[in-house]
């Protein structure tokens, strides 16, 4: 595994519900493959990605999502409030983390994020809308030659833009799929 940017992912505000799990065992989600989706939903990851740590990371990720609503750190789109989450983790459910994340998490006041919680659903809102916005683009995209379907598109524009970052495989699977949600 490559060494992990805790400054990039604890700056973050949400993240993937995923790459929460992936972070609390110190595997750098860069490292795993994007995951497949089957016709439930229901999201598969490539084992070898984990370095032995697959039956640690998916008793985690279960937990997450079967706590994050009712623990508050849920946000849209199987993400969460990485912080809310890392306060739960670390305070909660005690969970054992990299030494880096674990002095973040007991920094954490839950006090004050509580006072930004206002704007923030503000900005989850605004994002709903975006997401509604690129799934009905994709509809109307439907018609073009290289749009039939999500993988002929997503090659189309990854090719386009190869200098922007959004237009990234991957990024683009990941935003087909939150907006395919949001609708």
């Amino acid at each position: 595994m490559t060494e992990l940017d805790w400054d990039y992912w604890i700056a973050k505000q949400y993240t993937y519900t995923w790459q929460a799990a992936a972070l609390v065992l110190g595997v750098n989600p860069r490292q795993i493959k994007f995951p497949r989706r089957d016709s439930a939903g229901e999201l598969h990851f490539d084992q070898e990605n984990f370095e032995g740590l697959f039956s640690d990371f998916k008793q985690k990720l279960d937990l997450l999502i079967e706590h994050a609503w009712m623990q508050n750190f849920s946000a849209q789109n199987m993400r969460v409030d990485f912080k809310r989450f890392l306060f739960w983790a670390h305070n909660v459910v005690k969970w054992d983390m990299p030494q880096k994340l674990l002095s973040f998490a007991k920094e954490i006041n839950l006090q004050d994020l509580d006072e930004n919680a206002e704007e923030r659903a503000s900005l989850l809102l605004d994002e709903r809308a975006s997401l509604q916005l690129i799934w009905a683009l994709r509809l109307m995209l439907k018609d073009h030659q290289f749009g039939k379907t999500d993988r002929e598109l997503i090659y189309y524009l990854a090719k386009q833009y190869p200098d922007q970052h959004g237009f990234k495989r991957l990024a683009l699977e990941m935003k087909f799929a939150e907006a395919q949600i949001a609708t």
